[in-house]
């Protein structure tokens, strides 16, 4: 069992109107699970706890094997009941003291009549007809099985992800903290990125900033010369010179708001000619596409806005031949950079993934089937208050190239003895990532909350050599 964090994000009034915009919306009781710890080795030797992201937004207190009961047609107070494990006899000694009922109330905006003991859910819930949302943990999937609960359907979910989709002020200020903890994990990254250490150095380097800063890792950091592999993991590979480190981290802030970011840059700051040619293509496409980030934009289109820069890049440097726009509405761009453009943010690195395309895709639209575009996990019309990625990349990956489904198709536009020479070289990957909040359509421009980490190759250099 984990010792209860009660720093909460927004004030007991935002979630209380989180919860009353979902009651209207919702036409049975809607319970939402905390979940628990998963065993590492052995039953007691946990991973760190992190609640349920839906559980966390509607105000429930960072508890394991806890739950938010949601009447429909509750005024976010009256109707709303958190049940919790109370703490044991012995939870003092080895987790120190726990938050009274009084000061959760206080915090989630309740009474503390309205808290309840966890074992009084299935008497809540015993009349049946009660959806739950449920992290996929072992014990409280069985919990929600015993109660005879029933998965939110599309409509109960979608009624969740409206409201989660459009980040509120106090949503934004934790994500500008978990930025501005990212960027000092990564500037610390950047200045170990030196010939003769480690791609474990500079994991090390990047994640005492985060520990300095009171955050955690939002997902496992990618700090790896093996930039093509996109999820790669840092296997303490050595840097000579000439390597071309990706590092993609990101931070989570105490109340479960993230940052993600991305930077690729040369063992010791030294470019070559063409790692700074691609690279410089990379940022010209994220430029653009940042730009792009304005209302009512579709995000499928600032997908293709990257990709057709990237194509004008790709030619420059003689790997592909032809037309940009010709390329790009053939999709040859897919072979050098495969992945989507970015995803939503917010409350968990990929925000809402756990609903998948649901989440991603606005009705009536669907995951395009080519490749490359089919990994793209957001397809909406950009609105104030979305916070989304902006990160292409341009890779050399073997395996595609391998593949001649892919690569036939596109025999007349590639110039096969400069790729080639670049897989020979194990060249890698790099990809430039930005954390982007919509704003309305006044203002300048979307706000870019990671835009204090370098990304100008020149300014990345100097901090690398300054060391």
């Amino acid at each position: 069992m984990a010792a209860m964090d009660l720093s909460m994000t927004s004030p007991p009034t935002a979630y209380a109107k989180r919860r009353a915009s979902l009651a209207g919306k919702i036409s049975r009781p809607m319970v939402i699970f905390s979940g628990h710890a998963l065993a590492r080795s052995y039953a007691t030797n946990m991973h760190v706890f992190r609640a349920e992201s839906c559980y966390l937004y509607f105000g429930g207190p960072s508890l394991e094997h806890a739950a938010l009961l949601i009447e429909p047609g509750s005024n976010g107070r009256d109707g709303c009941t958190w049940f919790r494990t109370p703490p044991g006899p012995d939870d003092p000694l080895w987790l120190g003291p726990t938050p009274s009922d009084a000061t959760c109330a206080e915090a989630i905006g309740i009474t503390v009549s309205q808290i309840k003991d966890y074992d009084a859910l299935e008497s809540a819930t015993a009349a049946g007809n009660v959806s739950c949302i449920t992290p996929p943990h072992p014990d409280t999937l069985a919990h929600a099985c015993k109660l005879k609960l029933s998965k939110a359907t599309d409509e109960e979910s979608l009624a969740i992800i409206d409201l989660r989709l459009i980040k509120d002020d106090h949503e934004l200020t934790a994500m500008r903290h978990a930025a501005t903890a990212g960027v000092a994990g990564h500037l610390a990254a950047m200045r170990a990125a030196q010939v003769g250490n480690s791609e474990t150095d500079i994991q090390a380097a990047l994640i005492a900033e985060l520990v300095r800063h009171n955050c955690r890792e939002s997902f496992s950091p990618i700090c790896t010369i093996r930039g093509e592999v996109l999820h790669g993991e840092c296997a303490g590979r050595k840097l000579e010179k000439g390597s071309l480190i990706l590092v993609d981290a990101g931070a989570e802030e105490t109340g479960a708001y993230t940052s993600d970011m991305t930077r690729a840059y040369p063992a010791g700051g030294e470019w070559t000619p063409i790692q700074r040619h691609l690279y410089e293509t990379v940022l010209r496409a994220e430029q653009a596409a940042i730009a792009a980030c304005v209302p009512g934009k579709r995000y499928l289109e600032i997908h293709h806005l990257a990709a057709q820069t990237i194509c004008e890049g790709l030619v420059e440097a003689g790997l592909l031949k032809g037309d940009p726009a010709d390329l790009t509405a053939r999709g040859a761009y897919g072979l050098f950079f495969p992945h989507g453009v970015g995803h939503l943010i917010g409350m968990g690195v990929h925000d809402l993934e756990d609903f998948g395309d649901l989440a991603g895709y606005a009705a009536g639209r669907m995951r395009p089937e080519r490749f490359g575009d089919c990994f793209l996990r957001l397809d909406r019309d950009l609105e104030p208050g979305m916070v989304v990625t902006i990160e292409p990349g341009i890779y050399l990956v073997p395996s595609i190239w391998e593949r001649d489904a892919l690569v036939k198709p596109f025999t007349d536009a590639i110039n096969r003895t400069a790729v080639d020479a670049l897989l020979n070289d194990q060249f890698g990957g790099i990809r430039i990532e930005e954390d982007v909040a919509i704003r309305e359509s006044s203002a300048d421009g979307p706000e870019v909350l990671t835009a204090a980490l370098p990304n100008d190759p020149d300014e990345v250099s100097r901090i690398i050599q300054s060391r």
